[in-house]
């Protein structure tokens, strides 16, 4: 069964994070009240208005483009409002279901984003104290729900070599910089097409380390997709 993340657990000890998750989970069973707005829900991980306002709101800034070490960088919402409170409760509060919902709205695809059948979907992996921590890697939740979107096949190309990684939420593009040297590794050899999901798109210097992995690994057709970007930054 999927374990659920409490918004305090980063502050409580383990028991009475299990405590304050089991509480939850009487209050506030899945599916009985919205992801987006906290309102009665219809059983589904999004209410009717809420699911209705994420896939039109917003559609004069749908589908940003960014150019990335020669690689073309998706993204599909500002990271503000709705999206933005999406993401972070699939990242800080372990809302699983939140990932499928994003992925509904990925078709259609840009006319000019052709994504070959033979891709492989993989995405950046977290550090794993930080997983521990968080009980879900909400980036492979993205790359599963986004494959299944888009009928390919998902797995892990790349492995995290920092033992001891700092988020890189809030730090500035020099600091994201050496925070990330040599931070992703590739697991294997790629001789096949690579579609990189993340959630959030704000310097590039993440996915510009995912792309010198993948790069080094031989991998040749790199292409990067975010459901968010930072609307000051595209």
């Amino acid at each position: 069964m999927r374990k659920k993340r409490s918004r305090f657990s980063g502050q409580w000890p383990l028991g009475l994070r299990k405590a304050a998750d089991v509480l939850r989970d009487v209050v506030y069973p899945e599916g009985a009240v919205c992801q987006g707005c906290g309102k009665i829900s219809d059983g589904r991980c999004l209410c009717p208005a809420c699911r209705e306002e994420l896939r039109h709101s917003g559609m004069l800034y749908a589908w940003e483009r960014k150019d990335l070490e020669g690689v073309a960088a998706w993204s599909l919402r500002g990271h503000s409002g709705l999206p933005r409170r999406l993401i972070l409760r699939l990242k800080y509060q372990a809302n699983a279901c939140i990932a499928a919902e994003l992925a509904e709205i990925l078709l259609p695809l840009p006319a000019e984003l052709t994504i070959p059948p033979e891709t492989i979907v993989t995405w950046v992996p977290m550090p794993k104290r930080r997983r521990m921590e968080r009980c879900v890697d909400h980036g492979q939740l993205l790359a599963e729900a986004t494959a299944r979107q888009l009928r390919l096949l998902c797995r892990p190309l790349l492995a995290r070599q920092d033992r001891d990684a700092h988020t890189q939420e809030g730090l500035s593009r020099e600091r994201r910089i050496r925070n990330l040297k040599r931070a992703y590794m590739p697991l294997q050899r790629i001789s096949f097409p690579v579609l990189l999901v993340d959630d959030v798109l704000t310097t590039g210097t993440t996915a510009r380390r995912c792309i010198a992995a993948l790069r080094e690994a031989g991998a040749k057709d790199i292409t990067v997709l975010t459901y968010t970007h930072a609307t000051n930054l595209l």
